[in-house]
């Protein structure tokens, strides 16, 4: 076990600590090599995660795929079956193709037929998915290793904008800190070298202080939501006298949300540094990144595999089809995720492979979740990823913006826009909705001072009343 795994436990603890506690403990701890905090794997995960030849890269991710499943085959009661179907010397993809399709709900209903027989009790580090789902799930992580390895790849991440150890970063993501609602605005870590800043406190009375704590820790990169990281760059665009910092900011890095155009639009523009755009999730199966001169995302080989898959569940292989996003973990023994839902929608880039990441399977935007729909009123269900796509310029006057639906053909569409929205703007907004919905669901338009968040401080796109499992068909 690493020492990680072994103080987990207590990161809660530490990151609620008063300052004055988590500096000097933190400043102790960050001064040991991360190979010793992690394990000796940090630096094996590391250096593969740097791989570049295409040859050896398909290789080693075919064994370590065919190594997974047989693992899961022998050893994982959920599939027990489909031992007698890896014939040996079949390609790899036969035997991914013999293991069914698993889903989030799968796994609430049995967990423990999807737990290994063969790993001890304490080999699982048990974890939790985020709290914007309406059905986390709880799930093991394997003791020693799946946190290392994410570490190490998050690393080789931060690399692609030459970050390295000194570099103070500015997260506008997670836990909320620690005595906001007393006034404390931001909290410090050592350990990362982190200012984090709570998503759900980036109003405009707060934000001259955070920019103050910001110059004080010399951030020089950004990282959160991009809702969160929309929010505050829209800010900083409207006051200028905080030029001096902006042109301080390195790099910003968006997780964990779909990414809207019009933020991307203005992040980049306020921003005169690369931005880069990351995929993954709490179960720890997948992770994609884009790079600093190419927007799309690249799937790290030997990370997991990634398939496409469409409304039948067969397998998509043409470039440029929308389909849903499954994944098979690799380096998670107690519970290893195969064919996995995530329930995300992205399609193969029709573009060419980037010159630096040879061997990479390549992703075009990835759209967010396959079950976030919009019922109109003859119970048709209405892809969210529809209502994407060329909007008109009153988009650009909004700082946030989230759907409610109650029952069929009627939505509630929340607009946040500091400046204020015009009747122009709102019958342009009305047209747009009107237009995208085909007659389908009247939209009522509520302007709001702020968003309401998860405890994570995400801002759900769409917060849906009305049951999946209702008669509808899906447009």
């Amino acid at each position: 076990m690493s020492v990680e795994d072994h103080l987990y436990r207590w990161l809660g603890k530490y990151l609620d600590a008063p300052q004055w506690i988590k500096t000097p403990l933190g400043l102790a701890y960050g001064c040991l090599p991360k190979a010793m905090r992690y394990g000796t794997g940090y630096r094996r995960f590391l250096a593969e995660a740097q791989l570049r030849c295409p040859e050896k890269l398909k290789l080693l991710a075919d064994e370590r795929l065919r190594r997974t499943l047989r693992w899961a085959a022998e050893t994982v009661p959920a599939y027990a079956g489909v031992l007698a179907l890896l014939c040996d010397g079949a390609p790899v993809e036969a035997w991914l193709a013999a293991f069914p399709l698993t889903t989030r709900l799968d796994l609430k209903r049995h967990p423990q037929a999807y737990r290994s027989t063969a790993c001890p009790p304490d080999a699982g580090l048990p974890m939790q998915t985020s709290g914007s789902s309406s059905e986390p799930l709880r799930f093991m992580l394997e003791r020693g290793l799946t946190r290392c390895k994410e570490t190490a790849y998050i690393d080789s991440f931060n690399r692609r904008l030459g970050y390295r150890r000194r570099v103070t970063i500015l997260s506008l993501r997670g836990r909320n800190v620690r005595g906001a609602e007393e006034g404390v605005t931001h909290s410090y870590d050592p350990i990362k070298r982190m200012l984090a800043i709570s998503p759900n406190h980036l109003i405009d009375d707060l934000m001259p202080g955070h920019v103050a704590a910001a110059r004080r820790h010399r951030v020089s990169g950004i990282q959160g939501y991009p809702s969160a990281v929309y929010l505050f760059a829209n800010w900083l665009d409207k006051h200028p006298e905080h030029a001096d910092f902006v042109r301080r900011v390195r790099g910003v890095q968006l997780f964990s949300e779909t990414v809207e155009p019009f933020m991307l639009d203005t992040i980049r523009r306020v921003f005169p540094c690369p931005v880069l755009l990351h995929y993954g999730h709490s179960e720890r199966a997948v992770m994609a990144a884009s790079m600093p001169d190419d927007p799309r995302y690249f799937v790290w080989p030997l990370y997991g595999k990634v398939e496409l898959i469409d409304h039948e569940g067969c397998v998509i292989t043409e470039r440029g089809v929308s389909g849903e996003i499954v994944v098979t973990g690799f380096d998670n023994r107690v519970m290893p995720f195969i064919r996995y839902r995530t329930g995300d929608i992205a399609q193969w880039s029709t573009g060419p492979e980037h010159p630096d990441l040879p061997g990479f399977a390549v992703l075009e935007r990835i759209e967010g979740r396959d079950s976030d729909f919009i019922y109109g009123r003859d119970g048709r269900a209405i892809p969210m990823t529809s209502v994407g796509g060329l909007r008109p310029p009153a988009f650009a006057r909004i700082d946030a913006l989230q759907y409610e639906q109650f029952e069929p053909g009627r939505l509630i569409v929340r607009l946040q826009a500091g400046a204020g929205l015009t009747r122009e703007t709102c019958c342009e907004l009305q047209q747009f909705f009107q237009t995208k919905f085909h007659g389908m669901v009247d939209a009522e338009l509520q302007e709001v001072s702020s968003m309401a968040r998860t405890a994570n401080g995400k801002l759900r796109t769409i917060v849906q009343h009305i049951s999946a499992d209702s008669e509808a068909t899906h447009a």
